[in-house]
């Protein structure tokens, strides 16, 4: 059986990803929300991984208000454009 961590699963499109799971029972899904896994530690992807292996991500995690995001760009590049990063890092060192 397949699994995937899915990160952001208190997010619109997370929310959306554990209304379906159910329909794919032949996978097994990690939801984690931020605090949970925060993808901007690189250390909490790993330690995760450690305890849970699996197969491939599933990044619903963003920061997505747009209009906040112009008086919160560092955290919003953190989230966008570091977290991703962080997960491609993962992903390519696995």
């Amino acid at each position: 059986m397949s699994s995937f961590l899915v990160t952001g699963s208190e997010g619109q499109l997370g929310n959306c990803f554990q209304l379906v799971a159910k329909e794919f029972p032949q996978f097994k899904l990690f939801f984690k929300n931020h605090s949970e896994l925060d993808i901007i530690k690189p250390e909490m992807l790993s330690n995760f991984f450690k305890k849970n292996p699996f197969d491939g991500i599933i990044n619903c995690a963003a920061y997505t208000d747009v209009e906040k995001a112009e008086i919160e760009l560092k955290k919003a590049e953190e989230i966008n454009l570091q977290g991703v990063q962080n997960l491609i890092d993962f992903a390519t060192d696995k």
